[in-house]
């Protein structure tokens, strides 16, 4: 009877550490957006406050949205800060929004309260072409250009952002580029040791290795063409390729020496682009890019869905 009571005390103190350390949850289906020609792309999750953004294509305005309660507020007027698109958005440590403009060439960064603090326009510096994405690893955010063989990046562990660098550049027998969208999404390993970015055009993973600028492809013995958003969550990496409408794991190797391809998941997607991880669930943005020309027009409202992961 003693050992039984023991076994019963240890299971709910587990029970209840684990409850303790649970994060914020998602707790909405769908987060439906409130303007009718919004055309999402990029999402940032700050897990201390439970808020999540993401940034039209459209108007360069940037909604804050509250994983618990549903609720929206603009958080940061394009117009106003001379922002007319956003694509990939990060939040640092000291809850500074980093932007990417896309085809403006422009990257902002923002304060808690949507304030602009910085500015660059790298088309001007560096020759850029489309500013897509972007991904914070060991004290730097590193920027992908869907058009020029560039990564570019600024440190994020000072009191005001760093400067803007062009950090590597690359050519055709490194990571091929072709017409149309090349470079894409980004992520970052847990240790700091690799970046990886998916190119759209091929359906291909590399990786990079910070410390030398070194590149590899990412053998997974399958493409994934329009490959958009990435988020690894340990040695999984999910990827949202925006014609498919469905988000593929790919398992890595400790050393991304290589991947296998799993089963897709997802429903209620529809030209998904990038994503961010709230408990047990992807928060996954419906871009619907491919409909910004209004034939066929979009499926409204606009949304960020919820999608548990297998």
């Amino acid at each position: 009877m003693k050992v039984k009571f023991l076994i019963t005390a240890l299971f709910i103190c587990c029970c209840l550490a684990c409850e303790k350390k649970d994060p914020i949850k998602s707790t909405k289906e769908y987060y439906p957006l409130p303007d009718d020609n919004f055309f999402p792309e990029g999402i940032a999750y700050n897990s201390k406050t439970g808020d999540f953004y993401t940034g039209s294509t459209i108007s360069g305005n940037i909604m804050k949205i509250n994983v618990a309660s549903g609720a929206s507020v603009l958080f940061s007027g394009g117009a106003k800060q001379g922002r007319s698109f956003c694509t990939g958005m990060k939040m640092d440590a000291k809850d500074r929004l980093w932007v990417c403009g896309g085809p403006t060439n422009i990257i902002q960064v923002l304060d808690v309260n949507g304030n602009l603090i910085k500015s660059w326009d790298t088309k001007t510096l560096f020759n850029s072409g489309f500013i897509n994405d972007c991904v914070i690893s060991d004290g730097y955010i590193y920027f992908t250009d869907s058009q020029m063989q560039a990564v570019y990046r600024a440190s994020v562990s000072g009191a005001q952002p760093g400067e803007l660098q062009l950090w590597l550049t690359f050519t055709n027998q490194q990571i091929p580029y072709a017409a149309g969208t090349n470079a894409n999404g980004i992520e970052a390993t847990p240790d700091g040791k690799y970046l990886i970015v998916v190119i759209s055009n091929s359906g291909k993973l590399y990786r990079i290795t910070i410390a030398n600028k070194n590149i590899a492809e990412i053998p997974i013995y399958r493409t994934l063409i329009s490959g958009d958003g990435l988020l690894l969550d340990k040695n999984i990496l999910y990827v949202s390729p925006n014609a498919t409408n469905r988000i593929y794991p790919v398992t890595l190797t400790s050393t991304l020496s290589e991947g296998s391809v799993g089963h897709e998941f997802g429903f209620n997607l529809l030209g998904n682009t990038t994503l961010a991880k709230v408990g047990r669930d992807l928060l996954v943005v419906n871009g619907q890019l491919s409909r910004r020309g209004g034939t066929p027009p979009p499926v409204l409202p606009f949304k960020i869905v919820r999608v548990e992961i297998p």
